[in-house]
């Protein structure tokens, strides 16, 4: 984990049961599932299923659920800011030196609605990236036609800026060994800039050895992604998505039937 943004899983043993790309398909539908979900008991439903197939497919809840608490700010944001914002009930009232600050009850209801909409989502999305490996998501998402220009930057943003991380750790690190120590703000914005600098001259000289090598090694200047094609087992998996969006919308299913 220590190098990827996201929880793939590298340098361990894929299950292979389904293929990455029916994994990254039924994601999407799930995910879109959970965003028009309007009830907070529904979402928490979804979620609570989530978890349970999860935990049957031996999901490593503990890296997922540590990825999907770094996005804590932004559900805080709508649940915190949006009851100021929208309603009409009033739930709580402030009296402040500037004016009264009031809190609406429809406006917690909807930012608790879209805090569990994201965390459903984040987590469903992260547990399913836990299932496959780098190179097998690229793969899904080249089977699903995504440009090769996209695949490319997308294949660089995950693999070498988490190692560009690492750099600028280390680096610091290195500073404060050597007495380096909080001073004014120019003086940390030329320290920063200096650091900045020296790592991505020091990343563009070895992406440039690393070039050379894998040319002399007969290696082409295209993009050796091979696409992750379906597999029997995937029909199980979208039968049983199947089953879910019949169960969900069964009421409006019948009553398009039957009128």
């Amino acid at each position: 984990m220590g190098k990827f943004l996201l929880p793939f899983i590298e340098g361990r043993t894929s299950s292979g049961r389904f293929s990455p790309t029916s994994i990254f398909v039924t994601s999407f539908i799930l995910a879109v599932l959970l965003s028009i979900q309007t009830e907070i008991l529904s979402l928490l439903g979804l979620i609570g299923l989530i978890l349970v197939i999860g935990s049957i497919a031996r999901t490593r809840w503990r890296i997922v659920l540590r990825l999907a608490a770094r996005f804590e700010l932004v559900i805080l944001f709508w649940i915190v800011l949006l009851p100021f914002f929208y309603g009409n009930t009033i739930l709580l009232s402030f009296s402040l030196p500037w004016g009264t600050l009031t809190a609406y009850q429809e406006g917690l209801d909807l930012g608790l609605l879209i805090g569990v909409r994201i965390f459903g989502i984040v987590t469903l999305f992260l547990a399913a990236l836990s299932h496959m490996s780098l190179a097998e998501f690229i793969g899904a998402l080249k089977t699903l036609r995504i440009p090769t220009s996209v695949l490319g930057s997308l294949l660089i943003m995950l693999r070498y800026i988490p190692l560009f991380l690492e750099e600028r750790d280390r680096m610091q690190e290195a500073q404060q060994l050597r007495g380096f120590q909080r001073s004014k703000r120019m003086e940390r914005i030329k320290s920063v800039g200096y650091l900045v600098g020296s790592i991505m001259d020091r990343a563009m000289d070895r992406s440039v050895v690393v070039y050379e090598s894998m040319t002399l090694r007969g290696f082409g200047h295209g993009m050796f992604i091979i696409g992750a094609g379906p597999r029997r087992s995937d029909i199980l998996l979208f039968l049983g998505l199947a089953l879910l969006i019949v169960t969900l919308f069964q009421q409006q299913i019948l009553e398009v039937l039957y009128g």
